[in-house]
């Protein structure tokens, strides 16, 4: 929220987006794994720790030691490359 607010977004309308993201990612994960036929633990965790943060790991614990792990991971690489990567965006917009 913070790397969005000095880009010139609206805080509140991020945290709200992050809620319902993660919000969804921990009701849809297992199905939408089912759905496009991922059975590989990490890559579980690592699209559910990318897209849904920590309420998605949650779900991904209950689904295994391996998925929670990874998407634990996942979230903290993306956290970094966020950090890195946010100058060079910004200049871009």
């Amino acid at each position: 929220m913070d790397v969005f607010g000095k880009l010139g977004g609206i805080d509140s309308r991020t945290g709200a987006i992050v809620i319902l993201t993660g919000i969804a990612g921990n009701l849809l994960a297992e199905n939408i794994c089912k759905w496009f036929h991922i059975t590989d633990p990490i890559a579980k965790g690592i699209g559910i720790g990318t897209f849904s943060h920590a309420i998605g790991t949650s779900k991904a614990l209950e689904m295994g030691e391996v998925e929670g792990t990874m998407s634990g991971l996942s979230i903290a690489a993306a956290g970094i490359l966020t950090a890195i990567l946010r100058p060079v965006f910004a200049m871009l917009v």
